[in-house]
């Protein structure tokens, strides 16, 4: 009977494509190199689009809803503002819920767009001690170059650490914070993998320099480690 019911499945429809929104915006968070100016982007951008699905919503325009923009034409007259008030009263409540779990991003905003956009930050806004070097860096063109071709890893990694001592802090404190449970699951995951049973005799130091290995993306400079070596041993 249920399945024959328009009010039943409106309410279905809605459900099915607010679930597809989230698991958009799940997927959009998962995944390596995940810093934070990402992930915000990504909170920042989910909230706007729901204010844009509560405004549009209130005259139940679905156009973001495919399912329920289907099936709305079957739901009686009579009953229409009501599910317009529901669905709009579940996506406020959304939005509330992701404006305060994530309200955190917001405080530190500022630090973010430092750390993102170093050369579109006013360096008056800025805390005193980062404002003479965010100044000479905005000021160099061959560091502004740098910073649009290369990752904000390799480029604050790019600095001179004798010029540019808290900006490269600063940019380690922004790359410290994991909005993502990416490398904790990764890690617990390798875990698993090198400490079975068939593997019993593997100490928890060695364990630990094989995690370290498998989750970090630097890539040995082999000649150079060798060169370092005085004198090299052939196997027998």
């Amino acid at each position: 009977m249920e399945l024959r019911d328009p009010l039943w499945l409106s309410d279905l429809a809605f459900l099915v494509d607010l679930t597809h929104h989230l698991n958009t915006l799940n997927k959009n968070l998962q995944g390596k190199e995940q810093l934070v100016p990402h992930l915000y982007a990504h909170m920042k951008a989910f909230c706007v689009k729901l204010r844009l699905f509560e405004t549009q919503l209130r005259s139940f325009n679905a156009a973001h809803f495919p399912a329920l923009s289907e099936i709305k034409s079957a739901i009686p007259k009579a009953d229409l503002s009501a599910k317009k008030e529901k669905y709009v009263s579940v996506i406020t409540s959304l939005l509330t819920e992701f404006n305060q779990r994530f309200q955190d991003f917001s405080v530190i905003e500022k630090e973010i767009k430092l750390f993102s956009t170093p050369f579109l930050v006013d360096a008056e806004e800025v805390e005193e001690s980062l404002q003479l070097e965010l100044i000479e860096m905005q000021c160099d063109d061959s560091l502004k170059s740098q910073h649009q071709l290369l990752s904000l890893p390799d480029f604050y990694q790019s600095l001179d650490n004798a010029k540019f001592p808290l900006m490269r802090r600063h940019a380690k404190r922004m790359m410290s914070l994991f909005g993502s449970t990416y490398i904790c699951e990764q890690t617990f995951s390798l875990l698993n993998h090198n400490k079975s049973r068939l593997r019993t005799r593997m100490t928890d130091s060695h364990l630990c320099e094989v995690l370290r290995v498998s989750t970090t993306k630097l890539t040995p400079d082999m000649s150079a480690i060798l060169q370092s070596k005085g004198q090299h041993h052939c196997s027998h």
